[in-house]
């Protein structure tokens, strides 16, 4: 058995991306804009808001627990990736991080694609209105099912994941 701290050496630690924290910030409370929606600040209280609205107002208004995005901060993120790969790259969203037919749709028009790994991910996607060329299976434990629905669909790419997957997908697309 190693002693190794990390499996890339012991001095993998030791050698951090600059920028990378190596303390705690000095205001536990502070939201950083690299985690939180840019419209997320607090106001005079100390109460969150999101996009202007304190929170107690929106978990009185929905309850909670809630998930909440804001819809301007979501597709100018949508644009900064887009613009980052000059505009013209495929660029993909991965539904697990959070899929809705909104952000399908929020996706679609600011011209990102979607990368899905289920059945459900892709029923959503395509529900949304998602076109299935820009559309990308991902997932390394596809079913035969699922495989079988992004063939039928029409997905643009799957993503192989095994030898044994590309025998697979090739059958079923046959």
């Amino acid at each position: 058995m190693s002693r190794s701290a990390h499996p890339a050496g012991p001095r993998h630690a030791d050698v951090l991306p600059e920028g990378h924290y190596t303390a705690p910030p000095a205001d536990l409370n502070a939201l950083d804009p690299r985690v939180w929606s840019r419209t997320v600040t607090r106001d005079a209280d100390g109460v969150a808001t999101l996009g202007g609205i304190p929170v107690t107002r929106l978990a009185e208004e929905f309850g909670t627990p809630a998930y909440f995005l804001d819809e301007d901060d979501f597709r100018a993120r949508c644009r900064a990736w887009h613009d980052a790969f000059g505009g013209e790259a495929d660029v993909f969203y991965a539904g697990k991080a959070f899929l809705s037919r909104a952000v399908v749709g929020w996706l679609h028009e600011e011209g990102l694609n979607l990368d899905v790994c289920s059945a459900g991910e892709l029923t959503t996607a395509l529900a949304a209105g998602m076109p299935a060329e820009r559309i990308a299976m991902h997932g390394n434990n596809k079913t035969t099912d699922e495989i079988e629905r992004a063939v039928t669909a029409g997905v643009g790419r799957i993503v192989l994941d095994s030898f044994q997957e590309i025998v697979r997908v090739a059958h079923i697309a046959e």
